[in-house]
């Protein structure tokens, strides 16, 4: 199980990993003020007004970022102490012993304090492989060199993020990651950045994605299908349960792991459910929503009303297969999943991400997305027709329960499946019948993945680095180069990407998790607390 996080452990007093700036100049002098009245450029040494007040609001939210921080840790390092002070007291152990167990309890957190206050940087990690790439960066199996532990990093470009105004979806897949603690959900375990790059590292899942499973089977059983489905509503559940609307599940960010369990990741798309929902519209969607046609009320079904021609089960299933994994590389991506309300720019909740949950499971089944067309317009066109153009294939054998369950999903908002009571809705439907929701985790999974070892990287495409062993980016300019699959953009030389971000959006990015094993005090460790073993036969 994903291991609970402190409310400390994104706490660092001094600021670790270099989280904006650790001072600011003076505002200058009064006659740099004077200069710019008149009209004149300020003395040399000096910032004109505008940059001096970019520069206090920057070190108001550092200082506002320190001492929530700071406030966190002492509430986090009260609560251990209360812990300790009550396993004390229900134990029979003696004053001195006590006394002890206290002593190494303030030394351990002396220890643990200092540990996490240690900045963090992308020299303490061994890069083994490129597992992938994104519009921003790319994810890399790294090693920890202290530890020798297994991650992947995903490494963000600031100035390619700035320039595309995407700062936004790098705090969100943060805030998320943080606040997930499930056993479906990928866990971050490190987050911090340097002048030019965000990093976030978390556990590392061998098995791939879902979509690579898909597209070596082609389709899956409905006992596999049933087993998938059944973990992804729990992790959706979990995110709802935090406030977050996930609005990009699909098979590319459901990531299998060794043992062959799912973990939904990619939370970059994420919306608090406080935010605001007409923006939220307006960014959910992977491909333009503007540019789809507006439907007519009175419009036929059928290849009419959807301009795709009519098409085989297997010539469908062949041509998405064939597109699939282009898509995944994409910048734009595909809009297949996306639900209509959120097309629609009419505002849109949690229920979303039920309605990509029921494409995902036509997809499993059938071999290809429900609303598949050749290109993402005519795609929109049919998920907006969706009463008309969802349709089960003759030759696909998709049982009564599964038909019914995707029925219930593919619908409209207000009466989809889990728009209610979320997971709850999901417990007595007939086509989860024998899932034992409780001892999922514990579950054998259908597909567990053949790995070599811990660095086994076979269920990942190979992909090739956009850095250059100097570290700068293959292709990129002064303004920034492209890239392939959809990965480009560079961040020109060191200076210009660090000018770029320096403007404090960053601020308090970084968080450390400390597992449970590891963060365990001995003084509260296995066998202090434990009640004496009984007296051996005979003895007194």
């Amino acid at each position: 199980m994903a291991d609970t996080p402190r409310p400390g452990d994104a706490a660092a007093v001094s600021g670790a990993g270099g989280d904006g700036p650790s001072a600011v100049a003076a505002a200058g002098a009064p006659n740099a003020a004077v200069a710019a009245a008149a009209g004149a450029p300020p003395p040399p040494g000096t910032l004109p007004p505008s940059a001096r007040a970019s520069r206090a609001e920057v070190a108001k939210r550092k200082i506002e970022s320190q001492f929530a921080k700071l406030k966190a840790e002492r509430a986090d390092l009260a609560t251990r102490q209360a812990d300790l002070e009550r396993h004390l007291e229900a134990t029979t152990l003696s004053p001195l012993e006590k006394d002890a167990a206290r002593k190494e309890h303030v030394r351990k957190e002396t220890a643990f304090l200092r540990d996490r206050r240690r900045p963090m940087s992308e020299a303490n990690f061994e890069t083994l492989a490129i597992i992938g790439r994104g519009a921003f960066g790319e994810v890399k199996l790294v090693r920890k060199r202290d530890t020798g532990e297994y991650f992947a990093m995903k490494k963000l470009r600031k100035a390619d993020m700035l320039r595309k105004e995407q700062v936004t979806h790098a705090w969100s897949e943060r805030h998320v990651l943080v606040a997930a603690d499930h056993p479906f959900v990928c866990k971050l375990c490190f987050a911090f950045q340097d002048a030019v790059s965000l990093y976030l590292v978390m556990e590392f899942l061998a098995g791939g994605d879902l979509m690579t499973l898909l597209i070596a089977r082609d389709t899956l059983t409905e006992d596999e299908s049933r087993f998938y489905v059944a973990e992804m509503i729990v992790a959706i559940d979990s995110i709802h349960k935090v406030g977050f609307i996930h609005r990009d599940v699909k098979p590319d960010n459901i990531l299998i792991d060794a043992r062959g369990h799912c973990k939904l990741s990619d939370f970059g798309l994420c919306k608090s459910f406080a935010g605001d929902v007409a923006a939220a519209t307006a960014a959910s969607s992977a491909a333009d929503p503007a540019a789809v046609p507006p439907l007519s009320a009175t419009s036929p079904a059928g290849s009419a009303a959807t301009g795709v021609p009519v098409q085989s089960m297997a010539e469908r299933a062949a041509a998405w297969k064939r597109s699939a994994r282009k898509q995944a590389f994409s910048t734009v991506g595909t809009p297949d999943y996306i639900a209509p309300e959120v097309l629609l720019k009419r505002g849109y909740n949690k229920e979303c991400d039920y309605w990509s949950l029921g494409v995902v499971l036509f997809e499993m089944l059938v071999g290809y997305p429900p609303f598949y067309a050749e290109d993402a317009v005519k795609t929109c066109r049919k998920i907006l027709n969706w009463q008309d153009t969802l349709r089960f294939p003759a030759e696909a054998k998709v049982s009564w329960a599964a038909k019914t369950l995707i029925s219930s999903l593919l619908c409209d908002a207000e009466y989809r499946l889990g728009s209610k009571r979320g997971l709850d809705d999901f417990r007595d439907h007939p086509f989860f019948a024998g899932i034992e929701w409780d001892r999922l985790a514990s579950s054998e999974p259908p597909f567990v993945p053949e790995l070599s070892g811990p660095t086994d990287v076979r269920y990942f495409d190979e992909v090739e680095s956009l850095e250059a062993p100097g570290g700068a980016v293959v292709g990129a300019g002064p303004g920034g180069g492209g890239g392939g699959g959809g990965g480009g953009g560079g961040a020109g030389d060191g200076k210009t990407a660090a000018a770029a971000a320096g403007n404090g959006e960053f601020i308090g990015f970084t968080y450390r998790r400390y597992d449970k094993k590891a963060a365990a005090r001995p003084a509260l460790g296995k066998g202090l607390f434990d009640a004496p073993p009984p007296p051996a036969a005979g003895g007194v």
